[in-house]
């Protein structure tokens, strides 16, 4: 379980990365209201690639359910945004991002169910 919750952060880091980093690019850091939440997806996406390599490697924990703890927080203030967007802007319905709150609760569940494994390989 500790593998996909690895699998699932860097899959979901690298992703976020993808999308958020040309959209910072594009329109500029202070342009828009929206950039700033372009920014904190960018940053917090660099926390999701070194927790997913930690948890596939079995080093520190701690790391690992924070980077999960905060792959969940960060996967629902998207969520919530992009609901607030399809609700303000009735043509925009993203079908996607229904699929984001279940990956940003399956790290955090698989990392505190396999807690022990990180004890016994430091033993």
């Amino acid at each position: 379980m500790r593998i996909a919750a690895g699998i699932l952060m860097i899959i979901v880091g690298i992703a976020l990365l993808v999308y958020f980093v040309p959209l910072l690019i594009q329109d500029g850091v202070g342009s828009y209201g929206l950039t700033y939440v372009h920014l904190v997806m960018a940053i917090s996406a660099l926390f999701f690639i070194p927790g997913g390599a930690f948890c596939l490697r079995r080093k520190y924990w701690k790391v690992c359910f924070a980077s999960s703890l905060l792959l969940l927080v960060v996967l629902a203030l998207l969520t919530v945004i992009l609901w607030v967007i399809s609700s303000m802007f009735p043509p925009y319905h993203p079908t996607w991002w229904v699929v984001l709150i279940p990956v940003g609760i399956l790290p955090i569940i698989f990392v505190c169910l396999r807690k022990r494994e990180w004890s016994e390989s430091q033993a």
